[in-house]
This record gives structure tokens, C-alpha cells and sequence, in this order.
């Protein structure tokens, strides 16, 4: 089972074992590649073996730190472990409910390791739907009545994983508590009304995300020309997150000619997003474009330290990937990062 759980997360395993890192709480356990099952090595337990004595300890909801940390280490292993394990349990209720509990506690640090990772793209929490539909109704439950200890600010975190594992649209009862979020400008955070939107639009439902789109194009039009190019800039981010790159392109150029006529120099990721959405619409040389100035912003020696990117970005993004082969690319890197001689996979942030 665990060869053929491998096999299926093969191709996810290039883009994703990349980005990963491990959560900050367990950024001091050893990264190394999983222990063959059941032994127990130097650097701690294995999954199973982390699992076994949690369960046998009666699956405190507070005490598997260890299995978490055993599961997290690789976290494509961790995913094909609670796949293979779940379907193993057989009519041992008990050990079924405790492996649903584990699931659940992976599926949140599967999150909070995707956000740590500073790259973001369509697909990366795919090689969650192997703990489908489990992972899924929990995520929902959190998102539209999320118990005491979820905070209600975290709710925006769940939405990039709830669009790549429920991508046709779930049933009217659900879609009508997501409409309600979205449409409660009241109550509810700006950020996690737009996230919800645009996932409704993915599913065809698109009123919610008009009324934004309305809003941002009226403000393309208004106030000075610094101000109006942060609206389209916001024009384009909302585009992207449609998966409108065509668009999100045209936008990002509008506001690229606004800057130019405030004088107004844009961050290195404004450059670095603007190349990631050209590169998504098939606009090649605008996509390396925007990397040479990222690039050039980046190899100042005055640039701030809080607006420098890491080197990572840059080789690990699946939104990169058309560009990465090319000569200019490489260019830009070297630039970017002279001093960056370490292999791709070691280099720091």
C-alpha cells in the first residue's frame, strides 16, 4: 500500500517536497527522510511507532506531539502513512477514531506548513485528497462553525486548501453558509469575504465576486495617480486569485504605467507577482520582464531588509517553471543573489 500511495504522489512530490517545511513549533526536530517501518531510529519514532504508543495512551487529544512530528518530517510520507492507515483500521473503531484525530491535526499543519513555505499556487493541496472527503468536512466544519478552540481569524487559511480538494461546487446547504460570509460586510474580515468569493466563483457562483470586481474598477479611477495604482494593483491580485491570469496581466501592466507616471519605484514582490502572472497567462517575455526588475531591485545594495525575497522563490515556485530553463532567468537569479552558492535546496532565506 505504501508503494502504491508513493507512486500516486510522484508527480506532486517534485513542486511539493520543495516547498515544504516544517511547522515553526517543530522547526528544531531533525529533517531526514522517513525511517523504514517499525524501527525506531536515533532521531526519534517512527510514524508507526508514534502512533502506537499515542493510541495505546488512549489518543489524548493534547499528547501526540511526537506522532505529529513523525508525520510532518516528510509530510508526503505523513500523508501516505494516514492513507494507508485509515484504510488498514478494518472495524477497529477505536483506532479508526483515533486515526481520523490524527488526520485532522496533520490536515491543519499540512496548512500551516504550506503558509510558511512563502510560495502559494493553484494545486498545493492536492496530495491532501487522499484523506478526502475526511479532510474536506473538517475543513468546512471549521470554516462555517468553527468549535472554541479554532480562532474565527484563522478561517482564511482553510480556503486555498478548500479550493484545489472541493473543486466541483458541494451541496446548496453549504454554498448558501459560504453566501452568507461573503455577503456579511458587517461582521466578517474584507480579506476572508474576497478569499470566499472568488472560491465561489470557481464554482460558478459569481455575484459576490462582480460586486468586488465593480468596486476595485471604479477605484482604478479615483484619487491620484499613486493611489490609483494601488487599486489596480488590487484589481490584479483579485483577478489572480479568479484564476483570470489574463487579466491579473493587463491590470499589473495598467499599474505598472500608473507608478512609472507618479514616480513611484514597486517593491521587489510586486515585480516577483507581476512575473508569476505573466508566466500564468503565457506572456513569456513580460514574465522575465518583470524578473529583470525584481532582479535589479534586489541586487541593491540600499534596498530595505524587510523587502528582500528568498533565494527559494525563485527555484522552487510552480508558477516559475516556464521561465526557469531560460538563459535571462538564470541571469536574474545570479543577479538577485551573487552570493547565494549553495545548491537550490540548501539556500537560506
Amino acid at each position: 500500500m505504501a508503494r502504491t500511495c508513493a507512486s500516486r504522489f510522484r508527480s506532486l512530490a517534485a513542486t511539493l517536497a520543495a516547498a515544504l517545511t516544517v511547522v515553526a513549533s517543530l522547526a528544531a526536530q531533525p529533517q531526514s527522510a522517513p525511517q523504514r517501518q517499525p524501527s525506531v531510529s536515533a532521531q526519534g519514532p517512527t510514524i508507526s511507532d508514534a502512533f502506537d504508543a499515542w493510541f495505546a495512551a488512549g489518543a489524548p487529544a493534547d499528547g501526540n506531539k511526537a506522532l505529529l512530528t513523525a508525520l510532518t518530517v516528510e509530510p508526503l510520507a505523513g500523508l501516505c502513512w494516514l492513507s494507508a492507515a485509515q484504510a488498514g483500521a478494518g472495524e477497529d473503531v477505536a483506532r479508526r477514531k483515533a486515526i481520523e484525530q490524527a488526520e485532522r491535526d496533520f490536515a491543519l499543519a499540512f496548512v500551516r506548513i504550506q503558509r510558511a513555505s512563502d510560495i502559494t499556487y493553484r494545486g498545493q493541496y492536492d496530495a491532501m485528497a487522499a484523506l478526502q472527503p475526511r479532510v474536506g468536512e473538517f475543513f468546512f466544519m471549521l470554516l462555517l462553525e468553527p468549535p472554541q478552540w479554532f480562532p474565527t481569524t484563522q478561517r482564511i487559511e482553510l480556503v486555498p486548501a478548500l479550493r484545489d480538494l472541493q473543486t466541483r461546487i458541494p451541496e446548496a446547504v453549504r454554498v448558501d453558509a459560504i453566501v452568507r460570509i461573503a455577503d456579511n460586510e458587517r461582521i466578517e474580515p474584507e480579506d476572508l469575504r474576497v478569499a470566499l468569493a472568488a472560491m465561489l466563483w470557481q464554482w460558478g457562483v459569481k455575484d459576490q465576486a462582480q460586486r468586488h470586481l465593480a468596486r476595485l474598477v471604479a477605484a482604478t479611477a479615483e484619487g491620484e495617480p499613486e493611489e490609483r495604482m494601488q487599486s489596480t494593483l488590487a484589481l490584479a491580485d483579485f483577478h489572480n486569485q479568479l484564476r483570470d491570469h489574463k487579466s491579473a496581466a493587463a491590470a499589473y501592466r495598467a499599474a505598472q504605467a500608473l507608478a512609472k507616471g507618479a514616480k513611484v519605484e514597486w517593491k521587489p514582490l510586486t515585480w516577483y507577482s507581476a512575473a508569476c502572472v505573466h508566466a500564468l497567462a503565457g506572456q513569456r517575455e513580460r514574465a522575465l520582464d518583470a524578473i529583470d526588475a525584481c532582479a535589479a531591485r534586489l541586487a541593491s545594495p540600499e534596498l530595505d531588509s524587510s523587502l528582500r525575497l528568498s533565494r527559494k522563490m525563485f527555484d522552487r515556485d510552480p508558477e516559475l517553471d516556464s521561465l526557469r530553463a531560460d538563459p535571462r532567468f538564470q541571469a536574474a537569479v545570479q543577479r538577485a543573489f551573487p552570493a547565494a552558492d549553495t545548491p537550490p535546496a540548501q539556500a537560506g532565506r
